[in-house]
């Protein structure tokens, strides 16, 4: 409530401030001071406008704050695409640290196909994915890293001779009726597979090939034959089933399932995203990019 003072304060000379503030009551059309020589008040206009102005200055500032915490990656909307035995990964844990540890970014999470994420990583509808690997063709443009690397094992009926055995050969399973992974989904470890049969000799008796494993686990427990899933899939297990370990003569196949992203993507939050998924990878040495 002094023109001297208030100069004083922006660092200016009094007349162009008295100048200001005479033209800034002219463009509104209103009185926003009374003064006279002992004093300045504020008129009944210029108390809202005070009101006003501050409110907008508080406004400007949270919205320059928000901008800023965007450039940063601290707030915006991540979209991921995950395959439905991700959750019986780590997964689910990393996302729930994610939330906790970046609460002003969205997690947009969708349970879809291992090729139907790679299309909508490279596309751009989706940020990131965990997929279950297969052939490098469809990775152009994209990074990855292992997230969770481990052996298969054989599902097996309890009532089948197999599930009293404490690991088994390839030859056990001759003439045992197979529940097949589908090679289109899984085509290395359906050529490591078929590979071992014929270098045993064994022509494998195939019912069906069946996608996902919840799926071929309920096959095998209502008797149709035996199959081959990931070890985590022992969470998941029918009461009747047991998941048998698998004596591999040659390299064992193994369930490999990766975390993809877009080269050189800049989407908000995803550099933490990556971070968090890294610490739940579950070998520490699987985890280079």
């Amino acid at each position: 409530m002094h023109f001297g003072r208030a100069a004083e304060r922006l660092h200016m000379a009094q007349p162009p401030l008295s100048q200001q503030i005479k033209k800034l009551e002219e463009d509104l059309g209103v009185r926003l001071l009374d003064r006279n020589r002992r004093k300045v008040e504020l008129t009944r206009e210029g108390i809202q406008f005070l009101s006003v102005a501050r409110n907008t200055l508080d406004v400007l500032e949270a919205g320059a704050d928000q901008v800023r915490r965007i450039s940063r990656g601290e707030i915006g909307r991540l979209r991921v695409g995950f395959i439905s035995s991700a959750a019986q990964s780590h997964f689910p844990e990393a996302m729930a640290e994610f939330r906790k540890q970046h609460p002003g970014i969205v997690l947009d999470i969708k349970d879809v196909h291992s090729q139907d994420v790679i299309d909508a990583v490279r596309d751009g509808h989706l940020d990131a994915g965990i997929i279950q690997s297969r052939a490098e063709e469809g990775y152009n443009s994209l990074e990855w890293l292992t997230f969770l690397l481990e052996p298969y094992m054989l599902a097996v009926r309890e009532d089948n001779a197999l599930a009293r055995s404490g690991r088994i050969g390839i030859r056990a399973l001759d003439r045992q009726p197979l529940i097949m992974l589908p090679r289109e989904h899984y085509p290395a470890t359906w050529e490591t597979l078929n590979a071992m049969f014929e270098s045993a000799n064994i022509r494998p008796r195939i019912v069906q090939e069946v996608d996902p494993h919840l799926t071929r686990l309920a096959l095998v427990a209502a008797g149709m034959g035996v199959s081959f899933v990931p070890a985590r899939m022992a969470q998941v297990c029918p009461r009747s089933v047991r998941l048998v370990s698998m004596h591999w003569k040659e390299r064992r196949p193994m369930s490999e399932l990766r975390l993809i992203w877009r080269r050189n993507d800049t989407a908000a939050g995803l550099d933490m995203f990556i971070k968090v998924m890294q610490r739940f990878c579950h070998q520490g040495e699987s985890c280079a990019i």
